[in-house]
């Protein structure tokens, strides 16, 4: 299979034979593979990722995340559509998603909607390793406002325009829409510190691209 891909596509079959190597090592199933192999080595042809890059990152968001091996393609095609749509590129995206899964995965995040909040932050340029760690703990203090009934929930839930009960429900069944709400709240607070524009650029993200669609 890695010598009729080579043939197929033109690269070679030791770099190939690395990217399945790879996929191996990070704990994708043997009979997935080959076809996994073959969405990396697409991904190093449509991307600024190399084949290899990808499949180490993507395999490590897919345990993370569960993925099953008939979602690596759309995963995929969702990364080449928001890198090919949006001023950012798809390492930068892949290298945020990667730090963000597996907080978003206890929030209940999508894997699409991981890339949509990563294209998100780094099109306001948004370091990986600082806005991810950011944004981590941004969901980890709701989630334990929510569990807890803090003080912090109820501020969540005045700026985000929610009764406590409301801003609950919006996170325990779409967390990712109910962080849109409350960066749309801070837009409204003149003391958030958080200039107009990223606030609108981060806004029109999360809000013009449906990644359910794209998924």
């Amino acid at each position: 299979e890695i010598i009729d891909l080579s043939k197929a596509t033109g690269i070679s079959k030791n770099e190939i034979a690395g990217v399945a190597q790879s996929a191996g090592q990070l704990g994708i199933k043997v009979n997935d593979i080959a076809e996994f192999t073959k969405i990396m080595v697409d991904l190093g042809v449509a991307t600024d990722l190399t084949a290899e890059e990808s499949a180490m990152a993507i395999a490590k968001i897919a345990n993370i995340t569960g993925m099953t091996m008939d979602e690596y393609s759309k995963f995929g095609a969702t990364l080449t559509a928001l890198g090919n749509n949006f001023a950012t590129q798809e390492s930068n995206i892949l290298d945020m998603a990667t730090r963000l899964a597996s907080t978003g995965d206890l929030v209940g995040l999508t894997q699409a909607q991981i890339l949509a909040l990563s294209t998100a932050m780094n099109s306001l340029g948004a370091e990986a390793e600082a806005g991810g760690t950011a944004m981590s703990k941004m969901f980890r203090k709701m989630q334990l406002s929510i569990e807890t009934g803090d003080k912090n929930l109820a501020k969540f839930a005045k700026v985000s325009g929610m009764s406590v009960k409301e801003f609950k429900k919006a996170f325990e069944t779409d967390a990712l829409g109910a962080l849109n709400a409350f960066v749309k709240g801070l837009a409204k607070i003149e003391e958030s510190g958080l200039s107009g524009d990223k606030i609108l650029i981060l806004t029109t993200c999360l809000c013009s691209l449906d990644v359910r669609e794209q998924i």
